[in-house]
């Protein structure tokens, strides 16, 4: 029941974030901005994405070749795709974190890994999305305390280890320094894509690269909103909120933020799919009955209890 209302929430959320958003776009402005792009400049921001998704499979190499058993190259390409797919297909079942249960080892291990993993990588996103908003909105002087969010992570982790049992799901050797070196590096190396993407489609409309680079690592950072699905819904409504202060129109906005999207989360997971159907050797099928399996487990537990 609580999967079926976060669900429901979710759906909620996004149809009003973008019946809200129809206010203020029309959808045949929209569709004229999509024309008007050329193909070339298409074929860019696929490119960048194609960048972008490489930059986060290294961040994920790097983080299951410290701490999990070997692997092969089709495991590790298979699980990397699978996650883009398993993030929109299960959001309230497995969502991303299904992608390490993909790869051979033990579940302790798996999940500590993605949790390392996504700590980081959202650490360092958070670090300069507050950057990003005292620079647009020098009066939000408080957003700064995101920069503070490693120390913050760091002192939450190291409380539920003195005071909790989460200790027993830390693995016996853990390489924290090379771990997040690698990590925040590759994490900024795809913040960079991400901004040269929104620069390619916004430079013809008056905006400079620093500008630009603010400007969409403020959307990138409201995209992380967990209230609906992938983000959707939040970002493009912070993208016409945001772009507006630089003189872009509404349709520009949010035609932006939706391609940029497209090319970096909708187009990976359809080849996520395409893995998970006829490559994988756990086949989608096999996922959707596991998912079912356990939410029947899990309601015969509770009736028997």
């Amino acid at each position: 029941m609580k999967k079926l209302l976060s669900n429901f929430l979710k759906i909620g959320i996004t149809v009003f974030l973008f019946w809200w958003l129809s206010r203020s776009v029309e959808i045949g402005e929209l569709l004229a901005y999509f024309k008007s792009i050329p193909r070339g400049l298409v074929l860019a921001i696929f490119s960048l994405g194609l960048l972008n998704v490489a930059g986060q499979a290294l961040r994920f190499y790097t983080s299951v070749h410290f701490l999990m058993p070997a692997f092969t190259a089709k495991q590790l390409v298979v699980s990397h795709f699978s996650g883009f797919a398993l993030r929109l297909i299960l959001p309230a079942s497995m969502g991303e974190v299904g992608k390490v249960f993909m790869l051979p080892g033990n579940n302790k291990t798996r999940i500590y890994t993605f949790l390392l993993d996504a700590f980081y990588c959202t650490a360092t996103n958070l670090f300069f999305f507050g950057i990003a908003c005292f620079l647009l909105y020098p009066q939000m002087w408080y957003m700064l305390g995101f920069c503070l969010v490693f120390i913050v992570f760091f002192w939450i982790y190291r409380l539920l280890v003195r005071t909790t049992n989460f200790k027993k799901h830390i693995p016996d050797t853990v390489p924290y320094f090379k771990f997040g070196l690698a990590n925040i590096s590759f994490s900024i190396f795809t913040m960079v894509v991400y901004v040269a993407q929104y620069w390619v489609l916004l430079k013809n409309f008056g905006m400079s690269l620093f500008d630009t680079a603010k400007a969409s690592i403020f959307i990138l950072g409201v995209g992380y909103i967990p209230l609906s699905f992938a983000g959707m819904g939040f970002r493009e409504n912070g993208a016409q909120y945001v772009l507006a202060n630089f003189g872009v129109s509404s349709h520009v906005a949010v035609g932006t933020a939706m391609l940029v999207f497209s090319a970096n989360v909708l187009f990976p997971a359809l080849i996520g799919v395409i893995m998970l159907t006829f490559v994988s050797d756990i086949k989608l099928r096999d996922i959707r009955a596991m998912v079912k399996k356990k939410e029947q487990e899990s309601k015969d537990l509770k009736r028997e209890s």
